[in-house]
């Protein structure tokens, strides 16, 4: 007789398994698997204790071992924890002063650019330069 017992072993015994698709190989139709057929790989199989080498050491505290989980889950391929929520405006402030700091600080750096090239005499030899080249272009 089958029990309640017994189903809920198939049961806890269908989640422990995964599903995994393997592609078929070309060549003998004798050799090949039948598309309804499909390979198990236990869970239990799988070396969890390196995985979660971090995430279960008993000396880290709390809030230590539930980043190392949170690594862990993202190296496993779960989503990203979304980042957190701020005032629109308060964006969008935060978003100007950015740009603004940014365009202030490449115009100081320009112009410390040009005025260091002055002082250099850049511009001055560059002049010279173009106006011997065109002298000896008119010749």
């Amino acid at each position: 007789m089958s029990g309640p017992f017994d189903s809920n072993e198939i049961q806890t015994e269908k989640h422990n398994r995964l599903n995994v698709w393997m592609p078929q190989k070309k060549g003998n139709k004798d050799n090949e698997i039948g598309e309804e057929e499909s390979y198990y790989v236990s869970v239990r199989d799988l070396p969890f204790d390196l995985l979660r080498q971090r995430a279960g050491a008993t000396n880290l505290g709390m809030a230590e071992r539930r980043e190392a989980r949170r690594e862990l889950l993202l190296k496993m391929g779960a989503k990203p924890p979304k980042g957190t929520a701020m005032n629109y405006r308060l964006l969008m402030e935060t978003r100007k002063r950015e740009r603004q700091n940014a365009l202030t600080d490449y115009k100081n750096e320009r112009f410390k650019r040009t005025t260091l090239e002055r002082q250099l005499g850049k511009h001055a030899k560059n002049k010279r330069r173009r106006r011997k080249a065109l002298r000896h272009i008119k010749g």
